[in-house]
């Protein structure tokens, strides 16, 4: 002090007393006097604090102008849209606000809710916060669950984004680094003080010992907010994403919740704790592991938590789907696909479909199920959940799927897809025909001779009718080629009557009969429907080109 003020040792002390608030003259006999020379340091130091302060408002007002003003200006430009840098980090289906470069603009938003920081990420998945951004304790929330049980915080998006695929049912936030796990995990202890909070950890594993620097911060974050801890069980550098893409959706959840554990003091308590007599030939099912239920009332994402008032475990349930089941996997000569079975609302037999393997977790997927009566949820994270389950559940038996009637691995199937026979594995028609509905069964067939071949006999545009009707099926057996039969008349001269009859060996007449009035792959459709059958086509002259 002396040096730095070229003054002798009584000066120096009097500028040190004055700085560390001391009176220096404390040896004073004069009371008053004292009193006056402490009030006097007192004054100048809290003179001192609210210049500080003053300065430091100044600063703050105006990073705030600078960021209001930065960010205004770059909402004025988005789109909302899927992120390319999300869409490479496997993360299809959320839309954010995107820059005209394709950028992600991520606003964080403070204790308060007001947007106090802003992050822009590129679609190479560079990372820069906005000029003047207050980011300590800002946080951007993937979702908006109500009195969310579970809070979960990653540092960054796309790891909040895994996380919350699952955990659907807890809120998932983003911290943006490591640094600003403790911050935003004491603002979420505040918001909401009885939910369970975990951090999700990024495992910056380093082969030469260094620290890893991801589970150190987030143990501190447990640590201060009595939290959770859970850390890629890797033994290389990665984030919960990184897990999510490698292993797929129920691997990584199930690895998630496996590897929690909390953070008490010096210690660390272990999620589960090994009993005495260490593992059995058939370990117990863990009750805390989320799991799907499929039930009568249909297919849920159970989600076990532990009360922390009673100790009692609660499940959680998120509605996936109405009731359906996979019967088999199948394959026709190129592709494969899943056999699924539901009984839709007001049908009186159940639906048996053979779904793409290449639709499921698509739009295509989700459309052809709500076509056929399957309700579906409408949240993307939990039909990721669906997707998953669908690929991983039921039977493994292998069906073919046939795109064509008649006989099939030994067995006979109608355009409705009914099965004569017994097939040398399961087979399942995948066609369709506009006249399936008119495959049905009405009298016997002695009434048939009766009441319908006695009256055709001698008629030989009905017979020839019938005797194609009859021989149709035996086409393939016979291993022969199939053929047409023209009939050309006048109007009125019998023709509809003729297919009429022949139409009757296979059901309702007139729920079986088609025109030439259509498109071309719809007749090709009808054609592969009636394969090694009868396929009566009324009305050539509708079909006729008109020019």
């Amino acid at each position: 002090m002396k040096r730095v003020n070229n003054c002798d040792t009584t000066e120096a002390a009097r500028l040190a007393a004055s700085v560390l608030g001391i009176d220096y003259r404390a040896a004073e006999t004069d009371p008053t006097a004292a009193s006056r020379r402490r009030e006097q340091m007192e004054s100048e130091r809290q003179q001192r604090e609210q210049e500080r302060q003053k300065q430091a408002a100044e600063s703050a007002g105006q990073r705030r102008a600078t960021f209001a003003s930065l960010y205004a200006e770059k909402r004025q430009s988005v789109t909302q849209g899927e992120s390319e840098y999300l869409i490479a980090k496997g993360l299809d289906g959320f839309t954010f606000p995107l820059l005209p470069d394709g950028s992600v603009l991520l606003e964080l938003v403070d204790e308060s809710g007001a947007v106090a920081a802003a992050q822009t990420i590129t679609p190479q998945g560079e990372k820069r916060l906005l000029t003047g951004s207050a980011k300590r304790g800002a946080y951007h929330a993937v979702n908006a669950p109500e009195s969310p049980q579970s809070v979960l915080i990653a540092e960054g998006l796309a790891t909040a984004l895994s996380v919350h695929l699952m955990r659907p049912d807890a809120l998932a936030v983003a911290a943006i680094d490591a640094g600003n796990l403790l911050p935003v995990a004491e603002v979420m202890r505040r918001k909401h003080p009885k939910a369970q909070i975990i951090i999700a950890a990024d495992n910056d594993h380093h082969q030469n010992g260094e620290a890893n620097t991801g589970r150190e911060a987030a143990e501190k974050a447990a640590l201060s907010v009595a939290g959770w801890v859970s850390m890629p069980p890797t033994d290389y550098k990665a984030d919960w994403n990184d897990h999510h893409q490698q292993n797929g959706l129920e691997v990584a959840t199930a690895a998630f919740n496996d590897s929690m554990y909390q953070i008490q003091g010096e210690a660390v308590k272990p999620r589960l704790q090994a009993i005495e007599g260490g593992k059995t030939d058939h370990p117990e099912k863990d009750p805390l592991k989320p799991h799907i239920e499929s039930r009568k009332d249909g297919v849920f994402w159970v989600t076990p938590k532990v009360d922390k008032e009673s100790g009692e475990i609660i499940n959680a349930e998120s509605w996936l789907c109405s009731p359906l089941e996979v019967i088999g996997t199948g394959r026709d000569d190129k592709d494969q696909y899943l056999i699924i079975s539901w009984l839709a609302f007001g049908a009186g037999i159940p639906t048996t479909a053979a779904i793409p393997l290449a639709d499921i977790g698509e739009r295509e997927g989700w459309r052809t199920l709500k076509a056929g009566g399957v309700n579906v949820t409408t949240k993307n994270s939990l039909r990721a959940i669906l997707a998953d389950w669908l690929q991983r559940s039921g039977s493994r038996e292998l069906w073919r799927v046939a795109h064509a009637t008649g006989w099939q691995c030994g067995a006979y199937i109608m355009p409705d897809g009914e099965i004569i026979g017994t097939p040398e594995r399961p087979v399942l028609f995948s066609g369709r025909s506009s006249a399936a509905a008119g495959y049905t069964v009405a009298g016997t067939s002695e009434s048939w001779r009766n009441s319908v071949a006695r009256l055709a006999y001698g008629n030989y545009a009905m017979m020839t009718g019938i005797a194609a009707a009859l021989a149709a099926p035996l086409i393939g057996v016979a291993d022969r080629d199939g053929f047409g039969i023209h009939f050309y008349e006048q109007s009125s001269a019998g023709k509809t009557t003729t297919q009429n009859v022949a139409s009757s060996l296979y059901g309702n007449p007139d729920a079986l009969r088609l025109t030439w009035y259509g498109t071309a792959l719809g007749l090709i459709n009808e054609a592969a429907a009636h394969n090694d059958g009868l396929m009566p086509l009324d009305e050539v002259g509708q079909g006729a080109d008109p020019i």
